[in-house]
C-alpha cells in the first residue's frame, strides 16, 4: 500500500466571506424584522425594475405580444406587493412554514395511531407527531423565530470558518 505524503498545504481560502456571513448572522439574530423588511424591499425593487425595463423594451419591439405585457405587469405588481407589504412578508413565510410543520405533525400522528393498532410499543411516532404539532403552532405564533434561528446557524458557520482559516494560516507557516 502506497502512502500519500503532503509536502505543502496551500489554501486559497479568504477571510472576507466568513466575516460577511458573521455580520449577516448577527444582524439576523439581533434584528430579524428589520432584515426581513430590507430583503423584501430589495426583492420588490428587483421585481419592479425588471417589470418596468421589460415593459419598456417590449414596447420598442415590433413583435411583442399580450403575454409579454402581462408578464411585465405581473412583475411590476409583485414588486409593489413586496415593497408595500414588507412587514407582512415575514408573517407569510412564518405562516407557511408553521402550517407545513403542523401538517407533517398531523400526518405523523395519524401514522403513529395506525402503528399503535399493530404494535403497542410504537408510541414514539405519536410523541414526535405531537412535538411537531407544538413546534408548528410555536413557529406561527412567535415572530422572527425562523430568521433568528437562521442568524444563529449562519453565525456559528462563520465562526467555524474563521477558526478554520486561522488554523490553516498557522499550520501553513
Amino acid at each position: 500500500m502506497q502512502q500519500i505524503v503532503i509536502k505543502k498545504y496551500e489554501s486559497k481560502k479568504s477571510i472576507l466571506t466568513p466575516i460577511i456571513f458573521l455580520v449577516i448572522g448577527i444582524l439576523l439574530f439581533v434584528n430579524p424584522g428589520g432584515i426581513s423588511e430590507f430583503i423584501s424591499y430589495i426583492i420588490g425593487g428587483v421585481f419592479l425594475a425588471l417589470g418596468i425595463s421589460k415593459f419598456i423594451f417590449d414596447k420598442r419591439r415590433n413583435d411583442h405580444t399580450t403575454g409579454d405585457t402581462f408578464y411585465s405587469i405581473v412583475m411590476i405588481a409583485l414588486g409593489i406587493i413586496f415593497i408595500a407589504f414588507s412587514g407582512t412578508i415575514e408573517f407569510l413565510v412564518r405562516l407557511a412554514m408553521g402550517i407545513w410543520i403542523i401538517i407533517n405533525g398531523l400526518n405523523t400522528i395519524a401514522v403513529g395511531a395506525n402503528l399503535m393498532k399493530v404494535n403497542k410499543r410504537s408510541m414514539l411516532s405519536l410523541i414526535i407527531g405531537f412535538v411537531l404539532l407544538i413546534m408548528g403552532v410555536y413557529t406561527i405564533l412567535v415572530a422572527n423565530l425562523m430568521f433568528q434561528t437562521l442568524g444563529i446557524v449562519i453565525t456559528i458557520y462563520a465562526v467555524l470558518e474563521i477558526i478554520d482559516y486561522i488554523y490553516v494560516q498557522i499550520k501553513s507557516r
